[in-house]
């Protein structure tokens, strides 16, 4: 039940924190706002009245919303929002996504700052599956001693030995907890892999020990979401459903309660970042229902200078409500039954 709890004022925080870059975009662009409520009705009461804006307490705590200024007596154009200039609208709609992306690279950027200055030796982010690293017994968090008896603390100088070497057998030594080990696995050739998506021994990311500049940690965070995002769109798109988001938060939380780790109270943060990431991606989709598939409806009265008209659009919008619904029930059945990912480590990536 604690686990849970947290899980919802989690996941309803990422998106109160979405909410609130539409809020902050309105205000910029000059969309008034009628309210900005802090989770979902029926209301509970209101905090205060500011700047033309009703701020709202509800009785639902998973997240929060925004309501444009209304106008009743305009049946073509419901609110001040869709009254506005296109590229207001598309400001708007686009801050929401934007804040999540924008959090989710900070908090990647403050675990990646705190893992590698409290690391000895290279560390293994994670290991893909049916990989030369899996198939060597290779874990996440293992730390990397040195390969072929040559012991190394540098990332760079670590992948060029595993390049020279592609196609060979190598022996590395390896720290698990405080038991060290050796093992042997052949990096695969360029010919074997996809170089945009796999590495020769198959480790998703790897961690120097040294200390990195809250900047450099964020250039990094902002890399390993670009490269996230590559990966994800050339392999299968999987979506995970409340079970398995709730388990992984779970498991962060117990993770980061092992001080032993290497990555101990940097878990959870991890969690947080790929949910909100997930959030910001998710909302672009050009779906009706979703920011993404309003900025395309904008576009288009860009382009043709006419609207969509206001029966179509509601039309889309309910039949896309619907479509995510039916999937969401899917999605969250099929979680129970034969989840997509078993919840392992969740070892940021680099």
């Amino acid at each position: 039940m604690q686990f849970t709890i947290i899980f919802i004022l989690a996941l309803g925080l990422l998106i109160l924190i979405h909410e609130l870059g539409h809020f902050i975009a309105a205000k910029a662009v000059g969309i008034p706002i009628q309210e900005f409520g802090i989770g979902f009705p029926p209301r509970m009461l209101t905090l205060f009245r500011a700047g033309g804006t009703e701020f709202t307490l509800n009785w639902l705590p998973v997240g929060g919303f925004v309501r444009p200024q209304e106008r009743p007596d305009d049946h073509d154009v419901p609110d001040e929002m869709l009254a506005s200039k296109p590229w207001r609208r598309i400001v708007f709609l686009l801050a929401g996504s934007t804040v999540n992306i924008v959090a989710a690279i900070l908090l990647l950027a403050t675990s990646l700052y705190t893992i590698s200055r409290n690391l000895d030796h290279i560390l293994i982010g994670g290991v893909d599956e049916n990989s030369p690293a899996e198939m060597a017994g290779l874990v996440a968090e293992d730390q990397v001693l040195a390969i072929n008896g040559y012991q190394t603390v540098d990332v760079t100088e670590l992948q060029e030995l595993i390049k020279e070497n592609a196609g060979n057998q190598i022996e590395l030594t390896i720290l698990r907890g405080e038991e060290t080990f050796t093992t042997t696995l052949v990096p695969r050739t360029q010919d074997q892999i996809d170089p945009q998506t796999e590495g020769a021994i198959g480790v998703r990311g790897l961690y120097d020990p040294r200390d990195y500049s809250y900047l450099e940690a964020v250039g990094s965070s902002a890399y390993g979401f670009y490269y996230l995002t590559i990966n994800v769109f050339n392999q299968a798109l999987e979506f995970v459903g409340l079970k398995g988001m709730h388990d992984a938060m779970r498991d962060s939380i117990q993770q980061d309660m092992d001080n032993s780790s290497p990555t101990a109270g940097s878990n959870t943060i991890w969690y947080l970042a790929s949910i909100s990431y997930s959030l910001g991606i998710l909302n672009l989709f050009p779906v009706p229902i979703f920011d993404g598939g309003k900025i395309l409806f904008t576009l288009w009265e860009m382009v043709t200078r006419r609207r969509v008209p206001i029966n179509i659009y509601y039309v889309l919008n309910m039949a896309s409500l619907a479509f995510v619904l039916l999937l969401m029930i899917y999605i969250n059945v099929r979680d129970f039954v034969n989840p997509v990912i078993e919840v392992v480590t969740q070892t940021p990536i680099p």
